[in-house]
């Protein structure tokens, strides 16, 4: 991984409810879960789940 690559998901994983998100999908697995699981376990709204996750995405 490139220093650039590392600094992009650093910064993504630095964030609370993003750092809990990664967590809940890192203990799923490859099946992963479902957004609204996800929203639900850590009682957030979707699209603020949605705007995490996207976070999450673009940083690989």
């Amino acid at each position: 991984m490139d220093i650039k690559s590392a600094l992009s998901a650093f910064t993504a994983l630095s964030q609370e409810t993003r750092l809990q998100a990664f967590r809940l999908l890192v203990e799923a697995g490859s099946p992963g879960l479902p957004a609204g699981m996800i929203s639900d376990k850590l009682a957030i709204p979707h699209n603020t789940l949605s705007f995490h996750l996207s976070h999450l995405s673009h940083a690989g």
